[in-house]
């Protein structure tokens, strides 16, 4: 097995034991009102936990108390070069003394120990990355999880339009890591839904039997009387018992029809349909389409433009946080993972939150696969940049505001829990 190495390696592994901290609960007050009569999809037994705090002593809490979760993913600071916060004061002296990927190991490698801990055996690990240390994470990762637990890299393109500042190529793609615990038990990650639309109704090898053809039922064909007889279409032969009146896409009175038919008669009736040239088809129920195997292009999913676009809506054109990720890319990444259990919500965390996308994200694919996911986020009290520092006093706080009024924005209502943690006396 590769090993990753560097100076403050074994250090950096023993901050990932537990200290004595305890949560204690953290009240936020939005600084505009919410939506009146905000529309819940679904009554939730649950709350999403927003942590403020470093994600270090939240990993080691949530440790501490045996939590475990489906799904965790990860935006990380990818040390592009530009002052970085780390979150603790080790790692940043290792920054100074040893570079700047030294640095970024030292923080990113006791948080992935903690990370493979929490998670399911059956659990998913998504990380966004870089160009800058997508190599030294993914030799990090494939030595914590296992080379055999490394399910792939997506490959994401982050912006619509290349940047002419860029001094020799300008960089358009980022990656999204996927590990899982343990690959022997990690089910299946689904894919598109297949662009079948409509199926066959007849089967040559089928039985012969009747079915009735009722009034306003679809008709693609011309408009028409259609005598009784036999009628072939792609070597599939069916007998018209009745005459069959056609008139602006609808049959107008009660035809029979005998054949091989594969489908019962309230299929029929509710998704058939004749076609153009007098065949005979049904749609596809959207509890019947299939999902294809996951694939690893993200090419053509939303950008970080679409993030922006997203915090817009919510704090207006003021530009409260760099590079957000946006809302459908995390909810792609969490329409991949079946639920296992279907007795309890798909537990899911996020320990860099930013500003909060990955919790949209799980309401609006539970709108979609009504899936019940219950989200935590962490987020540290990092100072806020720029001119949302009058407004805000950390990004943990725009956080906090960013999923309060974005859910209810979206039609949600979800119950939500905020911590923060405390050394313990």
């Amino acid at each position: 097995m590769l090993e990753l190495v560097w100076p403050g390696k074994v250090d950096a592994a023993g901050r990932a034991l537990a200290s004595g901290i305890v949560a204690e609960p953290l009240e936020w007050q939005p600084q505009y009102g919410l939506l009146n009569n905000p529309c819940s999809l679904s009554v939730q037994f649950f709350s999403h936990r927003v942590f403020a705090g470093e994600n270090l002593d939240v990993l080691q809490w949530l440790r501490k108390g045996h939590e475990k979760y489906d799904v965790i993913y990860i935006d990380p600071p990818y040390n592009t070069g530009s002052q970085l916060t780390y979150s603790d004061k080790k790692s940043a002296r290792d920054n100074q003394s040893g570079g700047g990927s030294v640095g970024w190991l030292s923080e990113i490698y006791p948080r992935l120990l903690l990370a493979k801990e929490l998670l399911h055996e059956h659990g998913v690990m998504f990380v966004s990355i870089d160009d800058n240390e997508s190599c030294h994470l993914l030799t990090l990762m494939r030595e914590i999880f296992g080379h055999e637990n490394h399910l792939g890299t997506i490959k994401w393109r982050r912006k619509r339009k290349p940047s002419f500042l860029d001094k020799h190529m300008s960089a358009l793609f980022e990656y999204v890591l996927v590990f899982t615990r343990n690959s022997r038990v990690c089910p299946k990650l689904l894919g598109d839904l297949t662009e079948e639309s409509t199926r066959p109704v007849l089967n040559a090898s089928n039985k012969i039997v009747e079915r009735v053809v009722p009034p306003q039922f679809p008709a693609q064909c011309a408009d028409g009387v259609y005598p009784p007889g036999a009628y072939t279409n792609r070597s599939l032969t069916f007998e018209l018992l009745d005459p069959l009146v056609v008139v602006e896409g609808q049959v107008q009175s009660t035809a029979r029809v005998r054949g091989p038919f594969r489908i019962q008669q309230q299929i029929w009736e509710t998704t058939g349909y004749i076609t153009r040239n007098f065949g005979l088809r049904r749609r596809v129920l959207p509890h019947e389409q299939k999902r294809r195997h996951a694939e690893d292009d993200g090419s053509s999913w939303p950008t970080n433009e679409d993030g922006q676009d997203e915090l817009r809506a919510v704090f207006g054109e003021e530009r409260v946080f760099d590079f957000p990720k946006p809302v459908g890319l995390l909810s792609r990444l969490l329409s991949m993972i079946p639920q296992v259990d279907t007795n309890r919500p798909q537990r899911c965390l996020d320990f860099y939150a930013g500003s909060g996308s990955f919790l949209i994200a799980a309401l609006e694919q539970s709108r979609n696969d009504q899936i019940q996911r219950q989200v935590d986020l962490v987020q540290s009290r990092e100072k806020v940049r720029k001119g949302a520092a009058e407004r805000y006093s950390d990004i943990a706080e725009i956080c906090a505001h960013r999923v309060l009024v974005d859910s209810q924005l979206r039609g949600f209502s979800p119950s939500f829990d905020f911590l923060q943690l405390q050394q313990q006396e």
